[in-house]
């Protein structure tokens, strides 16, 4: 899991007038009355404590974050889980964040930060109630990164802000370390580090959460409606997607052809289509052709045409698909199948621009671009003697191999969320949408028939989804089966040394009812040792 794939309409439930992130029960404020509230605050409790208030929100708002983050997304990378806090910042609404550096020291205790928030709520709101001032004032944005990152760090890091549109600065930065490395630098003791740890409430709020879900599930419904607009190919994000749609943007205004290879599903017609779209034929019909579902007798008749009398069932005169697609694409799939035969009357249509119907002399002139496609690899072909090398050579005037959603895992999230989206307008379920649940086991699973499989495997959950919400038990039985092993083994693998202690300890604390005496004497430390695990998790 990646930061940038966090998407707030996953993360979002709604129901029945309750919004909840992950179980946990949200609620919208206004930036006006809260920045109301921060006056009212100011004048009768002064800057200092009105500060150390907010800024202690915004601490338990991102332990919070940071907690349900963790405990529903397996991260590629411990840097990922530290980009997840700009990207929430953002989907918070706080502000739009950006990280300038990040460094994790050779210490394991060595942390630093520097950040960018640009259109601050909070200094907004700040500057409409209270209006300029020559101090900084993004108090919550503050608190929100310390907790954050304190959470996933696993000590204490605080923030600080360096620069504020509120008193003038360009911009509003801030910098975030460890108690350690700030020194004597940092406000000592900084407010929001001042009060009780909050890591047994959010052991709290985990299990009424899991209850919370099981009794949403029925009823939640997508927050917005996704642009169903956008091409298909646009949704990859990988450098293998992006070097093929380059390559077929390319060639696309011009008329010459194209094979296309690639796994079964992989989508080779898509490409093709996508390319006849962006040519100079576009106005014209796309015209395909499946060779390998067709005998070879029938192909040749279907391509080519035939003249009435030219074989039993000739009835009457016939154009072939290359004269019915005169100023068009024609598209041939899998041409790997067809016989030599038809081979060498392909290879006149590209050398000479003409063909001949079956039972004819003459040749008559057709105007097309053939773009081909094969699950075979054609050099393969040619060296055992079924396909003509001069052929293969006149179709491969560019090729474009589309790799295998196995080699592109970055490409598996946006092209499920693409197809959740055609999936929504087809079967006309409103605000169909991926539960965040499924994320890991989409991107565990190894596509072995690609695309076309996972269409078909979305699907069926979108068919058996309720409330328009596709969650785990709604995908097919082996793709849970398969990829459950690695979901299990990733996050076995990403955990730290003091995650696995932290777990250990709460549930051992568990099943103890909480009894910290009893608690120390079954781990075999004392109480003290105990309460200091508790304050460092």
């Amino acid at each position: 899991m990646k930061a940038s794939d966090l998407e707030l309409d996953e993360l979002l439930n709604v129901c029945d007038g309750e919004l909840s992130l992950s179980g946990r029960r949200l609620v919208l404020h206004s930036m006006n009355a809260f920045g109301r509230f921060r006056k009212d605050l100011l004048d009768s409790l002064g800057w200092e404590q009105t500060r150390r208030l907010f800024t202690r929100f915004g601490y338990f708002w991102g332990q919070v974050d940071a907690d349900t983050l963790s405990r529903s997304f397996r991260w590629d990378s411990e840097v990922a889980r530290y980009h997840a806090m700009a990207r929430m910042v953002s989907l918070d609404g706080l502000a739009t964040t950006s990280i300038l550096k990040l460094e994790l020291g050779k210490d394991p205790r060595s942390f630093h930060m520097e950040c960018i928030w640009n259109k601050s709520g909070e200094v907004d709101e700040f500057l409409e109630e209270v209006g300029p001032t020559d101090q900084c004032v993004c108090w919550k944005l503050v608190g929100y990164a310390s907790g954050f990152v304190s959470y996933c760090f696993g000590a204490p890091v605080s923030f600080v802000e360096q620069t504020c549109r509120a008193r003038g600065d360009a911009l509003c930065t801030a910098v975030g370390r460890d108690l350690a490395s700030w020194g004597d630098e940092l406000e000592a003791p900084h407010p929001f580090l001042e009060s009780e740890d909050i890591s047994d409430r959010l052991e709290q709020l985990r299990t009424d959460s899991g209850g919370k879900r099981k009794r949403v599930q029925q009823k939640r419904t997508r927050s917005q409606q996704r642009d169903m607009n956008i091409p298909f190919f646009s949704e990859g994000r990988s450098d293998a997607y992006y070097r093929v749609l380059d390559l077929a943007e390319r060639v696309a205004r011009f008329d010459s052809s194209v094979l296309i290879t690639g796994e079964t599903g992989v989508g080779k017609e898509v490409m093709a289509r996508y390319i006849h779209d962006s040519s100079n034929r576009s106005k014209q019909p796309f015209v395909a052709i499946d060779c390998g579902a067709i005998p070879e007798t029938l192909l040749e008749a279907e391509l080519f045409g035939y003249r009435a009398g030219s074989f039993t069932g000739a009835v009457r005169d016939r154009i072939g698909l290359f004269e019915e697609a005169q100023g068009s694409t024609v598209f041939l799939d899998e041409v790997g199948d067809i016989g030599l035969t038809v081979q060498a009357k392909l290879l006149r249509v590209l050398q000479g621009r003409e063909i001949t119907r079956i039972g004819e002399n003459r040749s008559r002139p057709v105007d097309v671009r053939i773009i081909a496609a094969t699950n075979r690899v054609p050099d393969d072909e040619v060296a055992a003697g079924r396909f003509r090398s001069d052929l293969l050579y006149r179709l491969q005037v560019i090729e474009i191999n589309i790799p295998p959603l196995r080699e592109r895992p970055e490409d598996i999230l946006p092209l499920s969320r693409h197809i959740v989206a055609k999936l929504s307008k087809r079967l006309k379920i409103s605000r169909l949408k991926l539960d965040s649940t499924c994320i890991d086991y989409l991107q565990a699973y190894p596509w072995p028939g690609n695309v076309r499989e996972m269409e078909n495997a979305l699907e069926r959950a979108a068919v058996l989804s309720h409330d328009g919400v596709i969650r785990p038990d709604c995908l097919p039985p082996h793709v849970i089966d398969e990829a459950s092993g690695k979901v299990r083994q990733r996050g076995r693998l990403n955990r730290t040394m003091a995650e696995i202690e932290r777990e250990h300890i709460m549930a051992v604390l568990r099943a103890n009812g909480n009894n910290r005496t009893q608690t120390a004497q079954i781990l075999g430390i004392s109480p003290v040792t105990l309460w200091r695990r508790l304050k460092q998790a």
